[in-house]
């Protein structure tokens, strides 16, 4: 008799499927970390793309206005024989903080107000303003840009649309710096840092590009060249005075001497929320409001 073939089933087994799911699953735990890795990198790169971008944005400003970067307090200008004349009058030097200094190159269109948020963004309290007014300019009025920028990062504060520390224009740093003839070993931007540039155990902007255990980033350098740092101290930072040079902190007021100012030539990355004159003991100098994430 012949045997019938009407039950015969040409599916896979339980074994052989078990198999087969191990397989994927192993491929997966040798590929998911690669993949990983690559996302990072990918997101570095574009991250690093980002801020070049911004200090390209300055250099074009720069072409066109003397080799200075962008400086608000020479745009809109203190009065000028009582009047508000675009142009004339002295530099409004507590008008030079960081939002608007953006808002200004905003306006401007040397780049969007989306530039300016990294995709890796840690903090809750910054976000892209998506909503900057390009109307709001109105030269008569004595208005240059858009007042509603923020760098605010107090807690229950108006937030921050901006992802990146850049140096204070005030002191000897502004003056060598803040233009397209600075050095190129100078740090002007880079992803925010720890207050001071402090080692604590924990900041916020560890989470950035340091894994939550410490502070990585991209920075920029004064002539548009970008690095990778995993460290507060690029081997490039260095503060060089007639008494000597120390290691450049990137984000604290460092000196040689011993004796620390705010108005020194050093590497100092922060937001600027507000500048205040320096009242009749100090008339030269200007006192910055400084944001920091962990304050």
């Amino acid at each position: 008799m012949k045997r019938s073939l009407a039950n015969h089933n040409n599916g896979f087994t339980l074994i052989e499927l078990l198999v087969v799911m191990s397989i994927i699953a192993l491929l997966l735990s040798v590929l998911m970390p690669a993949l990983g890795r690559a996302r990072e990198a990918a997101l570095l790169q574009k991250d690093a793309s980002r801020i070049r971008s911004i200090h390209s944005g300055w250099l074009t400003w720069a072409a066109g206005n003397e080799g200075r970067f962008p400086q608000p307090g020479l745009t809109n200008r203190l009065a000028f024989q009582g009047q508000e004349i675009k142009g004339r009058g002295a530099e409004d030097k507590v008008a030079n903080s960081t939002d608007n200094v953006h808002s200004l190159a905003i306006m401007e269109n040397l780049y969007n107000a989306d530039r300016l948020i990294s995709d890796r963004e840690p903090n809750y309290q910054v976000f892209a303003m998506d909503n900057y007014d390009y109307n709001a300019r109105n030269v008569p009025e004595d208005t240059y840009w858009d007042d509603n920028f923020q760098v605010d990062l107090s807690e229950g504060g108006a937030g921050c649309n901006v992802s990146y520390a850049s140096i204070p224009l005030i002191g000897e740093r502004m003056n060598k710096q803040w233009s397209n003839q600075g050095s190129s070993d100078f740090a002007v931007m880079a992803n925010r840092g720890p207050m001071f540039g402090s080692l604590d155990n924990w900041s916020i902007t560890y989470d950035i590009f340091g894994g939550g255990r410490s502070w990585a980033g991209n920075v920029c350098w004064n002539d548009n060249h970008m690095t990778y740092e995993e460290t507060l101290y690029p081997v490039s930072s260095v503060l060089k005075t007639s008494d000597g040079s120390v290691n450049d902190n990137l984000f604290n007021i460092d000196c040689v001497t011993g004796v620390c100012h705010l108005w020194g030539n050093d590497t100092l990355l922060v937001l600027v929320s507000e500048l205040q004159e320096g009242g009749e003991l100090y008339p030269y100098h200007l006192f910055p409001t400084m944001q920091w994430d962990d304050q």
